[in-house]
């Protein structure tokens, strides 16, 4: 499946740009965005024609926004493939939902690492997934676990040591790639 990957540059300076398979990366750059660290650049020049850089015309409020806009709508040609945007900006929702409306497989995500593939969980892992789920959604926000080591501890400790450390990890992995914790 065919990935095109809309970077809001300018919303998110400091993305990890990195090589995802099958994927074509647009990179748009806000008119007055001069200084590009060096790293991105060398991460991005083995990918070739894969990696566009975009700078856009002109200034002004979501001006950069309509350039994506305009490139998610000239790309939609191929019914299989998936947009992301890259942004935090969620003034792309709207149009996502819209877009979507007419079969465009289309998402706004925070980090490229919301792109991979997930790791998925096996039938004897879900149950246990959805215990620690049910616990932490009964614990005040403020007193869940706050790191990952804490937060794999917190379950080796609910199973008393009879789940595997890599199943631990996994369902600490799909904790925070569903959004319910998040990174201090």
């Amino acid at each position: 499946m065919k990935k095109y990957i809309y970077i809001d540059y300018e919303n998110l300076p400091g993305v990890e740009v990195e090589d995802i398979d099958d994927s074509k990366i647009l990179i748009f750059l806000g008119e007055n965005q001069k200084k590009i660290p060096t790293e991105t650049i060398r991460k991005t020049q083995p990918m070739g024609d894969r990696v566009e850089w975009i700078t856009i015309s002109g200034a002004g409020r979501n001006a950069l926004d309509f350039h994506i806009a305009y490139y998610l709508a000239r790309n939609h040609t191929d019914p299989s493939a998936c947009h992301y945007i890259v942004s935090m900006d969620s003034g792309y929702d709207p149009l996502l939902r819209h877009v979507a409306a007419f079969g465009q497989k289309c998402k706004r995500v925070i980090t490229l690492e919301d792109i991979k593939e997930k790791p998925t969980l096996s039938k004897e892992l879900a149950p246990k997934y959805a215990k620690v789920l049910e616990i932490l959604k009964k614990q005040d926000k403020t007193r869940r676990p706050k790191s990952r080591k804490t937060l794999s501890s917190s379950i080796d400790t609910l199973f008393q040591g009879q789940v595997p450390k890599e199943d631990i990890e996994l369902i600490v992995e799909n904790l925070f790639r569903e959004r319910f914790m998040e990174e201090k």
